[in-house]
Parts: structure tokens; sequence; C-alpha cells
């Protein structure tokens, strides 16, 4: 049986940008077992790193999980379609997907992945998850629940 590649730890991505040192990754854990805070804030309150170079390990983390769902195997709420219109689906690739307790569930593609994230912390009040789709059924998922012909010659986001 081949063996997996575990996911990349943030601290160990932090780590190989030179961002953070060893040392100072221990000090972060050391931290978040007195006080439970996300890692990455951690960071950035002990060590000066900004949000977006966190944001950006963050991804890289996210990607390294490396499987991608089929969207036809995700039951979609309709009810949930409602929190984005349909310019807002579109521009940043993000299709809700359902409620899960608090958290809004969302598909992206890796393409999309930074600027679905971005938008998505600043527009949502609740958490959100992110599960990684193919982008041509991604865009065929967002025609059928937000139709709009014109918006296949968007321009990629980057």
């Amino acid at each position: 049986m081949p063996q997996t590649k575990p996911p990349a730890r943030l601290g160990q991505i932090l780590v190989d940008k030179g961002l953070l040192t060893v040392e100072q990754v221990d000090e972060i854990l050391a931290e978040q077992k007195r006080e439970i805070r996300p890692f990455g804030l951690l960071a950035e309150q002990m060590f000066g790193l900004g949000a977006e170079q966190v944001e950006q390990a963050w991804i890289e983390q996210y990607i390294s999980y490396g499987t991608e769902v089929d969207l036809e195997q995700q039951r979609i709420d309709t009810q949930v379609l409602r929190v984005l219109n349909r310019r807002q689906a579109w521009q940043f690739r993000l299709l809700p997907i359902r409620k899960d307790g608090r958290e809004i569930v969302t598909a992206t593609s890796r393409e999309h992945l930074k600027r679905a994230v971005s938008f998505a912390w600043r527009r949502f009040e609740d958490p959100v998850y992110f599960l990684i789709a193919k982008r041509p059924q991604l865009e065929e998922f967002l025609m059928e629940h937000y139709p709009w012909p014109a918006a296949l010659d968007l321009p990629m986001a980057s």
C-alpha cells in the first residue's frame, strides 16, 4: 500500500518560507497549550507576521490535503445558496453548499481558493469551511444554481 504524505503543518510551512524559526514555532505551540487560539493568530501577535503571510501559508496547507470533492456527492441546501448573489458566486467562484452547525460549507477550485478565502472571511459572519472541487465541475454547478452564461467569459481570478 503506498504511503500518503501527511498534510504540511502550518508552522512548518512558515519555517520553510523563512518567516519563523523552529524555536518560534515551538513557542507558539506552547502558548497554544496555555491559551487555545489559532496558530496563525498567535504567529501574528507574537512574532509580527502579517495576516496575508499567514493566510498564504494556510492556503498552501489547505491545498496540501490534496483531495478534491465530487460535487455530485454533496447535499446542496438551496436555502444556503441565498448567502451570495450571482455576481459574487461567479466573481469568486464560490458555491455555498450547506450549513454544518454555525459553519458555512462552501466549494471553490484550487485556482480560486485564495480569492474565495479572502472574500468569504470578509463577507460571512459565520465560520466558513472550504471544499476543493475541479474547476469545470464547480463552474457547472455555479451555472446550475446561479445561471449566468456570460460568467464563463469572466477573467480567471488569480
